[in-house]
């Protein structure tokens, strides 16, 4: 461990501690900061002299951290009740991350990894019994998860790389989102306050990434077949998000669903990488890593400055804040893939390593292509909704000075990796698309919008088709907006009328093994009869199935 990170530890204990009296202090906020600081450092320098992924997600933790160093405080005075808990575990929170990513194989990675687990349940779970749901989700995928580690952890050695394998997928797989194990997210993300929300889809899922890149080198090469998976399950599993994300009222929600399709994209270049071995896979991982840190904790953490999420009684927001507004549509143009956004570049790399590699993987493109247009038509509809047109109800913003700096900070890396982003691929030797061209366009872009300034306009009322006056309820609900769209999808069910609703039946799967999770632990429940002896009985078993695992 260097020492950089071993002073990040230091300064995130040490505001752990500070938050449990004196959360709303400076000296917290100092600390957060120090931390992330000596993280970005620390993270840059194992990248870049390396090429470490442990140095990529370091760094990225570390941009994170320094934008909620400020803007933490301020929103926990928002939520004074259970503001030291909350200051107290997201230290704790991101120290057990960084000890994922800095851990030998073995106990010490599960003894992390396990506590990143618990804590985020903590966090998720803290909101109260709305919350209930969620942090159910949370704990199930997360035991899900675990399980499929132990699996192959402990099967190094007595199983075969199939099952290794196996477990592993399932897994990581679990952490990063790969459908179907997906469910998780969308579902603890709207329920969990927007901080933690920022770090549970900028950060945790990316240890999942991380553990499936590493595991080729703590357990040998990937199979043919994980590679395959990959790329299949993650792109159909980007498509699948898109399109379940537009039928989603919340607006934390619908951004968990664009979280699942990007960590799609991501899974799909990994497995493009095991494949093929080519760097252009590997360039499009690790950049689309960062980029959707920065734009989708920038977007997490402006909905926390919204008292209401439901998409259909927002709108007309940005006359109200343009600050936020600017900062929201930057992001969401990010996330669209828009040129010359961090995303595009990443999916510019991933267009090349289909289009230039053998076999059946040049059709990822189409799948990508498709990808592309859903994702543009998806962050339209939440930017229209909750932005512009009149107001559908009563909204309280809430975004202090502190808040501000925060989502600044990360605007203003997403903006540098978005005009720089070869200089983050430098460590693979891989170029990008010439610098010149970029700016080129820039420039013709900012001319051709100065000359259109300048010429004489006039402004006319809104069309109203006779009626006088315009209401909020003549504008399309969120719903509304994306029937034309989900009407060509037949995975989704969509009832129409005076109260839109969607069947999925996938939830419905999903609802039924949670029932049959909760019918095993009744089960076990039912051993707890008091008796020693049968206790003693149970160990016995135990200790028998073990040695018979380790003997075979």
């Amino acid at each position: 461990m260097s020492e950089g990170v071993m002073v990040s530890a230091l300064a995130l204990v040490g505001a752990s501690l500070v938050g449990l009296r004196a959360w709303g202090s400076g000296g917290y906020a100092l600390l957060l900061g120090l931390g992330g600081a000596t993280l970005v450092q620390a993270g840059g320098g194992m990248w870049y002299g390396d090429g470490s992924a442990a140095g990529v997600f370091l760094h990225l933790l570390g941009l994170l951290t320094m934008a909620l160093a400020s803007y933490v405080p301020e929103y926990l005075g928002h939520h004074p009740k259970e503001a030291p808990v909350y200051a107290f575990l997201v230290p704790l929170f991101l120290l057990a991350m960084v000890g994922v990513a800095q851990a030998p194989p073995g106990l010490p990675f599960l003894f992390f990894w396990e506590g990143m687990a618990l804590l985020g349940y903590l966090l998720v779970a803290l909101e109260g019994p709305k919350a209930q749901a969620g942090a159910r989700a949370f704990f199930l995928a997360s035991r899900l998860s675990g399980a499929g580690l132990y699996l192959a952890f402990l099967g190094q050695g007595h199983l075969g790389p199939d099952w290794i394998w196996a477990g592993l997928l399932v897994g990581f797989g679990v952490k990063a989102a790969l459908f179907p194990f997906h469910l998780w997210l969308p579902r603890a993300h709207p329920v969990a306050i927007s901080p933690v929300s920022a770090l549970l889809s900028g950060a945790m899922t990316k240890l999942g990434l991380y553990g499936l890149f590493q595991a080729q080198t703590w357990f040998g090469p990937p199979l043919v077949w994980v590679g395959f998976a990959l790329v299949l399950l993650g792109l159909f599993g980007a498509v699948y998000a898109l399109v379940r994300g537009l039928a989603e009222e919340d607006l934390k929600g619908a951004l968990a669903y664009s979280s699942v399709e990007n960590l799609g994209l991501m899974l799909a270049a990994l497995g493009g990488y095991f494949l093929t071995g080519k760097a252009l896979f590997l360039g499009a991982f690790f950049l689309h890593q960062v980029g959707h840190a920065l734009f989708k904790g920038l977007l997490f953490l402006g909905s926390g400055a919204l008292s209401e999420r439901q998409l259909s009684r927002l709108g007309g927001l940005w006359h109200r804040m343009p600050l936020l507004g600017g900062l929201v549509l930057l992001g969401m143009a990010v996330g669209a893939g828009l040129p010359p956004g961090a995303v595009f570049a990443a999916e510019w790399v991933l267009y090349q390593g289909f289009l230039f590699a053998p076999g059946l993987l040049p059709l990822g493109v189409g799948a990508l292509a498709l990808v592309g247009a859903l994702a543009l038509y998806f962050y339209v509809r939440l930017f229209g909704l909750a932005f512009l047109g009149a107001p559908r109800g009563e909204v309280a913003l809430h975004l202090g000075p502190g808040m501000r700096f925060g989502l600044l900070v990360l605007a203003v890396f997403l903006v540098g990796l978005s005009l720089f982003p070869q200089q983050f691929l430098r460590p693979l030797g891989q170029g990008l698309y010439p610098s010149w061209a970029l700016w080129g366009l820039l420039a013709l872009a900012f001319g051709l919008y100065r000359w259109l300034d300048r010429r004489p306009s006039r402004s006319y009322g809104t069309w109203d088709c006779g009626f006088q006056p315009l209401t909020s309820r003549m504008q399309p609900n969120a719903l509304g907006f994306s029937e034309p769209a989900l009407r060509l999808f037949p995975f989704l069910r969509l009832r129409v009328g005076e109260r839109p609703e969607l069947d999925e039946p996938l939830e419905r799967v999903y609802q039924g093994v949670g029932e049959g999770f909760g019918w095993a632990t009744r089960l076990v429940q039912a051993l707890q009869s008091g008796s020693l002896h049968f206790y003693l009985l149970l160990q016995l078993l135990t200790l028998v199935v073990v040695m018979g695992v380790v003997l075979l």
